[in-house]
């Protein structure tokens, strides 16, 4: 769908006609990382990797093949160094930074990791750590579900070991798009006495895309009370929705015939529209370089990510003039009953800012967590005395 509407988008110049080919990103990383080895002289530029546990290795090798890497995904935060990585250039805000807003906002410094047992889950909650600690958070534990209803009960005592932890981030599918080992995990916390409120639960993939949330029933809910209850302890942190919601933008590509497949948008990823934007992403990095007089190269197109706007799959792209990508945020919460999940707070992450909306979260015990010295979130000041 992005390579057509750019193709017929006059404002565009690309000098070439754009093509894409799909690679199959095998689940175990280091396969993974091979197939994407085998694509060096086939591509021009790359939208991804997947998996953050080869991004290192795949910037390198787009760096010596001088091939632009465009990515959502990475969350590996020594990339973000423009002088060693010219040719790496996020499409989205790493979600390690809107992570640290919201502890920061709730003064929750203490965090503990889990995972699903897929390797590209596993790098993602090691990658995560790891930016989390360069920022000079305490991660208490990264870990992953453990096979069984009594692996993962396993999994929830191993937690519960670890004092002080506020938050706990779940690297794993979300339950609202399907993603049982996520419904299992919050359905055996509540059973253990875990989703009391002590802890605050935070879904990562729900960073990468925006998840439709306005006038959204979410029927997972339906015909599971414990899944309902649990959900109580979560907060949904997703991309804020443009004016159309992403199920809109879906319909309306739908309803002109770009989109032939027969799915209803409740049917897809939200991710869609990451992927989608990410594409249009790269061809207006090309577009800004043909127009400066630059060569189309991977160094040049990365660089030629600053200052422009577009309208991506459901909303406004716009950057800033550092390349940056200036995006909304919302935090989501249920009442506890409920199907549906409100906007509690709106996150400007072009000012780090975190606004308070008309709704307040509905936390399980009536109170949030307890909150963390704020010395955790001043790089001029050191923690000291527990």
């Amino acid at each position: 769908l992005a390579v057509e509407r750019i193709s017929k988008d006059p404002s565009l110049d690309l000098g070439h006609r754009l093509d894409y080919v799909v690679l199959q990103e095998e689940c175990d990383t280091s396969r993974a990382l091979l197939r994407f080895f085998d694509f060096g002289k086939l591509s021009s530029a790359f939208i991804g990797p997947l998996n953050p546990g080869f991004c290192e290795v795949a910037t390198l090798l787009g760096e010596d093949w001088n091939k632009a890497i465009f990515s959502w995904m990475c969350v590996n935060y020594n990339l973000d160094s423009t002088i060693h990585h010219p040719t790496f250039a996020r499409t989205l805000l790493s979600p390690t930074q809107v992570l640290f807003a919201v502890m920061k906002y709730f003064s929750w410094a203490h965090v503990g990791i889990v995972a699903s047992k897929d390797d590209i889950w596993m790098d993602t909650a090691n990658k995560l750590a790891s930016a989390l600690r360069s920022q000079g958070l305490p991660v208490g534990i990264v870990t992953s579900i453990h096979g069984g209803e009594k692996g993962i009960e396993d999994t929830w005592n191993e937690i519960k070991g670890v004092d002080g932890i506020r938050i706990i981030v779940l690297c794993m599918h979300s339950v609202l798009i399907g993603g049982e080992d996520q419904a299992t995990l919050l359905t055996k916390a509540l059973e253990m006495g875990l989703a009391d409120g002590r802890y605050v639960f935070i879904p990562y993939d729900t960073l990468l895309y925006s998840l439709p949330y306005q006038n959204n029933f979410f029927s997972i809910f339906d015909n599971d009370t414990k899944l309902q209850e649990a959900y109580d302890a979560v907060l949904t942190i997703t991309l804020e929705s443009g004016e159309r919601t992403f199920y809109d933008a879906f319909w309306e590509a739908k309803e002109s015939g770009e989109i032939m497949e027969d799915l209803e948008g409740t049917q897809v990823s939200p991710l869609f529209g990451t992927i989608y934007d990410a594409i249009y992403f790269m061809a207006m990095a090309i577009n800004s370089a043909r127009r400066n007089g630059a060569r189309v190269s991977g160094s040049n197109i990365a660089e030629h990510t600053k200052n422009f706007s577009f309208p991506g799959f459901n909303n406004w792209i716009q950057t800033d003039n550092c390349g940056k990508r200036m995006s909304n945020y919302v935090i989501l919460d249920t009442d506890g009953r409920g199907n549906q999940l409100f906007p509690t707070h709106l996150l400007d992450m072009s000012s780090d800012s975190v606004k308070s909306l008309d709704w307040a979260i509905h936390f399980p015990s009536g109170a949030p967590p307890k909150s963390d010295s704020s010395c955790w979130f001043d790089p001029d000041v050191l923690c000291t005395g527990g």
